[in-house]
């Protein structure tokens, strides 16, 4: 291979492997219900539980199977290399007092043989239908609880990686102009119009506002990885989030009042409880079938050849046989064990009436506490809201009196914390606020 071609394949091979790179990585502009709906396809847990619901209609088709006609066959072969002895009385052919060894049997044998059967009555089969219906219904209310959480997990997740983006670029910027100000500062004290302080005070802002950068971007690259969890997407992937949490404020706002008012039939936690309910009543209904008979049919066939030599295919004879028959089973006596397990059904039974009433009171509970909390976090939003803006004005007139010499490094220094502090405060209000909106929706999402 000559140096040209050599190069070639060089840059052939570079150029795939990067653009499979570059293939093998998604990068994915998402708002929040974009975000929201791809997790609902992409997510483990969506997917785990998608898996749950299919495997609850398997089990319904099972159930239903177990009811309807079943045939079976079956072919046997034997060589009966060794065939059994039997002793017989003498007697029988006038040797009395002896015993005469004798084979019976020939030495090949096959049988073709089958069967057919019918579930008649079984009381049983006709609860257990009905449960397996019950648990599709269980299945869809689980799968739906479970979009609910992945939707809320997925939102905090996003709230969590903007909140911390906001105030990384709060710091961020607060760090340029106090950078700047520190280098000033110290051409100033160069020349001897300033004294040393006002250049440490400065240069401890920088660099406490430098470290707090590297705390806010290690805390924003977990962020990120958890949002990724969430939505199902690899380490190498990327997420860019095309909404502010401004914007998502106004949204939850306008989603919490459009919701509606709280109705316990619509929520899809007593609605499971209903079904567990409806599950052990059924639980009762199996019990009390134990004490009814079950009735089948069945039919099965046979045709049997035997042969002292290997010879199955001619038109030596078969052998048939056929029996139809009914069977019935009787349940008369248990020693009190069927007793036992009614006993145990209705009392679990009794125990979900319990839970369903316990359920309803704790979910009204749940929904005047979240409304308390929510219009609390819109209060404190606003409060800390005018405070920032305040702050922020202070912080700029100090800054320029402090050029103008007008205002020492540590009425800066002052200032500037206090202004950090505004700003940090709006911002976790501004998440608590939409973490608090979120949980009242979801609360307030009405059951499909």
């Amino acid at each position: 291979m000559n140096r040209t071609k050599l190069l070639s394949f060089i840059f052939a091979a570079i150029t795939t492997f990067s653009f499979s790179t570059i293939q093998a990585q998604k990068v994915l502009k998402l708002n929040l219900d974009q975000a929201i709906h791809y997790a609902y396809k992409n997510n483990f847990s969506m997917l785990s539980s998608d898996k749950d619901l299919e495997i609850a209609r398997q089990q319904l088709k099972e159930t239903l199977a177990t009811g309807l006609p079943q045939i079976s066959g079956s072919v046997s072969y034997h060589d009966n290399v060794a065939r059994p002895v039997s002793l017989i009385p003498g007697e029988i052919i006038g040797e009395p007092g002896t015993q005469i060894p004798i084979q019976f049997g020939t030495r090949y044998d096959a049988t073709v043989s089958g069967q057919f059967s019918q579930l008649i009555f079984d009381g049983r089969y006709i609860v257990g239908l009905k449960a397996a219906k019950v648990a599709i219904e269980k299945a869809d209310r689980d799968f739906f609880k479970n979009k609910l959480a992945v939707r809320e997990q997925v939102s905090k997740a996003y709230y969590q990686v903007l909140s911390i983006e906001k105030s990384l670029h709060i710091v961020d910027s607060t760090f340029n102009v106090t950078s700047k100000l520190a280098k000033e500062t110290n051409h100033v004290y160069k020349e001897g119009l300033t004294d040393d302080v006002s250049v440490d005070q400065l240069n401890l802002l920088v660099s406490n506002l430098e470290a707090t950068k590297t705390r806010l971007s290690n805390q924003q690259v977990i962020a990120r990885a958890f949002l990724k969890f969430y939505l199902g997407l690899n380490d190498k992937d990327s997420v860019v989030l095309t909404e502010n949490m401004n914007s998502l404020v106004t949204q939850k706002e306008k989603g919490i009042s459009e919701s509606g008012f709280f109705n316990l039939d619509n929520n899809i936690n007593y609605q499971s409880v209903q079904t567990a309910k409806e599950i052990s009543k059924l639980q009762v209904m199996l019990a009390k079938a134990a004490y009814l008979p079950t009735i089948n049919a069945s039919v099965s066939y046979n045709t049997q050849a035997q042969r002292n030599t290997w010879n199955f295919f001619n038109d030596d004879k078969w052998y048939q046989s056929a029996i139809i028959g009914v069977t019935m089973h009787i349940p008369i006596f248990s020693s009190g064990n069927r007793k036992a397990i009614l006993n145990q059904a209705k009392l679990n039974f009794e125990k979900m009436e319990i839970m369903e009433k316990e359920t309803g009171k704790q979910l009204n509970i749940q929904y005047k506490t979240l409304i308390n909390d929510y219009e609390n976090a819109k209060k404190v939003y606003v409060n800390k809201d005018q405070n920032r803006k305040i702050a922020e004005k202070i912080y700029n007139k100090t800054m320029e009196k402090f050029r103008q010499g007008m205002a020492s490094s540590l009425d800066l220094l002052n200032v500037h914390n206090q202004f950090l502090n505004a700003e940090s405060d709006y911002v976790t209000a501004e998440f608590d606020l939409l973490q608090s909106a979120e949980a009242l929706q979801t609360l307030l999402t009405k059951a499909q």
